[in-house]
C-alpha cells in the first residue's frame, strides 16, 4: 500500500499543479485540471496526492523541526540558518519557511481539492457510493485540516472553498470565519469515512482520524480564542475515538523501558500496533525519510535538548511524593542557576549520572551522553546501542543531548544509511488522544473522569499514578506530560499557543544551556537565547510577497 500511494502522489503532483502563488494557473505544458477527471482512477489519483499535505517535515527529506519553536530543543547547526529568526526574535516578513511551507503549500493544496470536489460528482455511478463517500471524506478532512493549520499560524486567512479564475484577488476572512467553515466540514467528513482502516499501514483516514482533528481543532479555538464552548466540541469528538474500542497504547513487551521507544520503530508500524490512527507513510531507496541521520547521524545531530527539557523528567517515583510543583516546572528556569528540581528532594537523584532513576522515557526519548568528570576535566562516553550494534557519541564541541526517539536502529547495522529510513511517521496515536480528552474533560470540569486517562499514559511508562486536587493542577499535570510524551511529533507548538504559555516559557531575553556542568566543578554553557516578543509571535505574518501581489490582502496583526 505504501508503495502504491506514493507511486501515485508522484504521478499526480508532477503532473497537476506547482504554483509559487496560490492564485497562479499551471503552463499549459502540464496537465491541467480540466483534462486530468476523465475516469474515476483518476479520483483516486487525486484523493493519494492530498495526503502530501500532512507532509510538514522539513530539510527535503522528512525532518520534524517545528518543536524548536518551543523552549524545549534547539537548533544547532548554523548550515541550517533559515530556521534561526523564528526561534531568536529576527522572523522576517520574506522568511521562505513562512512562505512555502505554511501559506504557499498549503494553499496549493487547498487549490487542487477545490478541484477535486468541483469534478468528482460526475463518477456517480461509476464509483460505488461508499467508494465516492470515502473519496469526499478523506478530502474534506484534509481541506479542513489545512484551514486549522492557517487559523492557528496566522489568524485571519483566506477562505477559499471553489477554483478561484485568474484575476480574482481574495481578501481575508477572520478566524471565526474559518472557525464557522472547518467544523460543519470536520462532521460531514467523519459521516463519510469508514471506521475501518483500508490499509495495513495507518496511511489512511478513518472516522476516528478525522475525529481526532476536528478535536484539535477545537481545543486550539477553546484556548487560543477564548471559546469554553469549544471543549465540549472535543470532548464529544475523542469520545467516540475513545470508547470506540479499537485502540489502547503500544505494550507489545510490557517493559515501560522498551514499549515507548519502540512504538516508533518500522517494524512495529503495521495493523497489530493498536496505538496508531494515522502515520506520514516512507519507504527505503524510493521515498525515504532523514529521521535518524538527523537525530543521531554522525556529524548532524541538528535537533537536540537543553537541560530544562531533561530536568522535566521526574525521578522514577514521580514528583507529588516530594512536593515538586509541576506549574513551577512548567515555566522558564535558568538551569544555570537553579539546580535540579530532584536536588535534596529525591535520594534517588544523582547530578552526575541524570539518567539513572528517571522516568522511562528519558532513556527512549534521548541516548545518554554518560557524563563523567574529575580533575576539571569531563568526559562524554556515549551510549552502546546494541539493537544498533553501534555507540553513540554525543557532539564533543555541544553540551546539548540528542534524539534517540525515532531513531531506527537497523539503519545502523549492518550498513551505516541512517538517511534511508523507511519507518513511517506517526501524525495520530492513541496516548495523544487520551491527553487530549483529559485536557478536554478537565476544563469541562469533569476533572476526575479525566484523571484516570492521563494516569494510562503514564503507567505504559512505568510512572505512577498523578492526583489532582483540582482543575488547574490536572490543567498543568497534562501540560508536562504532553511535552514528555510528545515531543517531536510536532503538536507541541500549537498547544503552546492555545495555552498562551510562550511569555511562561520563552521570555524575551531567556537562556538555555546545555547539560549541567556545575556538578563537576564548571560553569553551564548556553545553548540559545530567545528575544520573542508577544504577543507578536503568537501569529505569524502573511507573506509579504502575497501582499505585494495581492491588493485585497492586509498585514498581519503585530507584523
Amino acid at each position: 500500500m505504501k508503495n502504491l500511494a506514493k507511486s501515485l502522489l508522484f504521478l499526480f503532483v508532477i503532473s497537476f499543479i506547482s504554483c509559487e502563488s496560490f492564485l497562479e494557473r499551471p503552463p499549459l505544458s502540464e496537465l491541467s485540471e480540466s483534462s486530468f477527471y476523465k475516469s474515476p482512477g483518476d479520483a483516486a489519483y487525486a484523493v493519494n496526492a492530498m495526503y502530501d499535505a500532512f507532509y510538514e517535515l522539513e530539510g527535503g527529506n522528512g525532518v520534524p523541526y517545528l518543536d524548536i519553536l518551543t523552549d524545549l530543543i534547539f537548533l544547532k547547526n548554523s548550515w541550517e540558518a533559515g530556521f534561526f529568526p523564528a526561534t531568536n526574535g529576527s522572523l522576517t516578513t520574506d522568511n521562505w519557511w513562512v512562505n512555502d511551507r505554511m501559506w504557499s503549500n498549503k494553499y496549493t493544496y487547498i487549490r487542487n481539492i477545490n478541484i477535486f470536489f468541483q469534478n468528482i460528482d460526475q463518477f456517480q455511478g461509476q464509483i460505488p457510493d461508499a467508494e465516492l463517500n470515502n473519496y469526499k471524506g478523506q478530502a474534506r478532512t484534509i481541506r479542513a485540516f489545512l484551514y486549522t493549520r492557517l487559523m492557528q499560524i496566522f489568524g485571519d486567512a483566506p477562505l477559499i472553498k471553489e477554483p478561484l479564475p485568474v484575476d480574482t484577488w481574495p481578501s481575508k476572512n477572520t478566524a471565526e470565519e474559518i472557525i464557522a467553515f472547518i467544523m460543519p466540514e470536520f462532521d460531514q467528513a467523519i459521516s463519510e469515512l469508514p471506521t475501518d482502516p483500508t490499509d495495513a499501514k495507518h496511511g489512511r483516514l478513518t472516522r476516528y482520524a478525522a475525529q481526532v482533528y476536528k478535536a484539535r481543532a477545537a481545543l486550539y479555538v477553546a484556548g487560543f480564542y477564548n471559546k469554553p464552548e469549544y471543549y465540549e466540541v472535543a470532548a464529544e469528538a475523542l469520545s467516540d475515538v475513545v470508547n470506540s474500542g479499537r485502540f489502547d497504547l503500544f505494550k507489545k513487551y510490557n517493559d515501560p523501558y522498551r514499549d515507548f521507544g519502540a512504538l516508533f520503530l518500522e517494524e512495529n508500524e503495521g495493523a497489530d500496533n493498536p496505538e496508531i490512527l494515522l502515520s506520514l507513510q516512507f519507504i527505503r531507496d524510493l521515498d525515504k525519510n532523514n529521521i535518524s541521520g538527523a537525530f543521531a547521524g554522525n556529524g548532524w545531530k541538528g535537533l537536540q535538548a537543553q537541560q530544562n527539557y531533561i530536568d522535566m523528567f521526574e525521578c522514577i517515583d514521580g514528583w507529588q511524593k516530594y512536593g515538586i510543583s509541576f506549574a513551577e516546572m512548567n515555566r522558564y528556569r535558568d538551569t544555570r542557576a537553579n539546580p535540579s528540581p530532584l536536588a535534596g528532594k529525591s535520594p534517588n537523584y544523582n547530578p552526575q549520572n541524570e539518567f539513572a532513576n528517571r522516568d522511562p522515557r528519558l532513556s527512549q526519548t534521548f541516548f545518554n551522553p554518560n557524563i563523567s568528570g574529575s580533575g576539571g576535566a569531563i568526559r562524554k562516553s556515549g551510549e552502546y546501542w546494541p539493537e544498533a550494534d553501534m555507540t553513540f557519541f554525543p557532539d564533543a564541541d555541544n553540551d546539548a543531548y540528542f534524539f534517540k526517539k525515532m531513531v531506527e536502529p537497523s539503519l545502523f547495522t549492518p550498513l551505516y544509511q541512517p538517511g534511508n529510513g523507511g519507518n513511517n511517521y506517526i501524525l495520530v496515536r492513541y496516548a495523544d488522544v487520551l491527553l487530549l480528552y483529559a485536557e478536554a474533560l478537565n476544563e469541562i470540569n469533569r476533572t476526575a473522569e479525566a484523571v484516570p486517562y492521563v494516569n494510562a499514559v503514564r503507567n505504559r511508562a512505568g510512572m505512577p499514578n498523578i492526583v489532582a486536587g483540582d482543575k488547574d493542577e490536572l490543567r498543568e499535570i497534562i501540560k508536562h506530560e504532553r511535552k514528555i510524551e510528545l515531543i517531536q511529533e510536532q503538536q507541541l507548538y500549537y498547544d503552546y499557543k492555545r495555552w498562551r504559555d510562550f511569555e511562561k516559557t520563552m521570555p524575551n531575553g531567556a537562556v538555555f544551556y546545555g547539560f549541567r556542568r556545575e556538578p563537576f566543578g564548571q560553569t553551564s554553557q548556553p545553548m540559545q537565547t530567545k528575544y520573542l516578543t508577544y504577543p507578536k509571535y503568537y501569529n505569524w505574518s502573511i507573506p509579504a510577497g502575497e501582499l505585494r501581489n495581492n491588493p485585497n490582502l492586509t498585514p498581519s496583526e503585530n507584523w
